[in-house]
């Protein structure tokens, strides 16, 4: 919400170019699907690992463009130790992370978001920030949780 906020913000002169968006959630949870919808694209293609996209991001007040950034890891927490293409210390703060859940098992959504809510801060854990500034930064982040019932 922060960062799009900004990217929205009629305050700066330029659209920020440094903000990405991290997408995790379990296989079959929508992460690529809503990506792909987002980017205006209805042929998603499902991908392996951690992904890469972009998604272009337009101002015609302004006449300015930008691209916001985002990483989509695969459905499997074995696949975590690629996060650290995703998320270093350097663009945490500029990173916004959607947890997404499949309402295909509601009894599950808890045990998903412990999954990984867990997966990330095992990684964070890894980066050995100051534990000052970091605690500073928690408190400045915001969270999102999709819950895909359809894209459709």
């Amino acid at each position: 919400k922060k960062i799009l906020g900004e990217v929205q913000s009629s305050e700066r002169n330029k659209l920020p170019s440094c903000k990405s968006v991290l997408v995790l959630g379990e296989n079959e949870s929508g992460k690529t699907t809503l990506i792909a919808k987002l980017q205006g694209n209805e042929d998603p293609k499902k991908g392996s690992g951690l992904e890469y996209a972009y998604i272009d991001v337009r101002d015609e007040y302004r006449d300015d463009h930008t691209r916001l950034s985002v990483w989509v890891l695969d459905g499997d927490p074995k696949h975590a130790e690629l996060l650290e293409f995703a998320v270093n210390p350097d663009n945490l703060e500029h990173t916004l992370v959607l947890l997404t859940v499949s309402m295909t098992t509601p009894w599950a959504v808890m045990d998903q978001l412990h999954t990984w809510a867990s997966t990330l801060q095992d990684h964070i854990d890894k980066l050995n920030f100051d534990p000052d500034k970091f605690k500073d930064q928690q408190e400045k982040s915001e969270y999102c949780v999709v819950f895909k019932n359809n894209f459709r």
